[in-house]
C-alpha cells in the first residue's frame, strides 16, 4: 500500500502524517493519543507542553512494559523448549514408563 497523506487531531492540534496504515488503525491511534492527553490533562494543569511530555513518559512506561514482559515471556518459552529437548534425548525413568516403553533405567533396577 502506498503512503498517503493523513490529517489526524491530538488534544485538538492536527498532526499530518504519511502513513499506509488502515483507517482503522489511524484511527485507533488517534483515539488512544487523546484518551492519553486527556488522562495526563488532569495531573498537569493547562500546560499543553506539560502534558504533551507527561503523555510521552505514559506510553514509553507502558512499550517499555510490554517489551519487558514480551522479553520475560520468550526467554521462559525458550527455557521450556531447551528442557523439552533435553528431555527428549535423556528421558527421565518415569517417562520411559509412562510411555510404556523399556528403558536402561528399567535394566538397571
Amino acid at each position: 500500500m502506498e503512503k498517503r497523506k493523513v490529517t489526524i487531531l491530538i488534544d485538538g492540534q492536527p498532526c499530518v502524517l504519511f502513513s499506509d496504515d488502515s483507517e482503522e488503525y489511524l484511527s485507533a491511534l488517534e483515539q488512544k493519543a487523546n484518551a492519553v492527553m486527556k488522562r495526563t490533562a488532569e495531573f498537569s494543569g493547562s500546560s499543553s507542553y506539560t502534558n504533551a511530555i507527561l503523555s510521552v513518559l505514559v506510553l514509553t512506561d507502558e512499550l517499555l512494559r510490554t517489551e519487558q514482559k514480551f522479553l520475560e515471556a520468550s526467554t521462559e518459552r525458550k527455557a521450556t523448549e531447551n528442557r523439552s529437548i533435553h528431555d527428549r534425548k535423556n528421558p527421565s525413568k518415569d517417562a520411559a514408563k509412562d510411555q510404556g516403553q523399556i528403558s536402561v533405567w528399567d535394566i538397571l533396577e
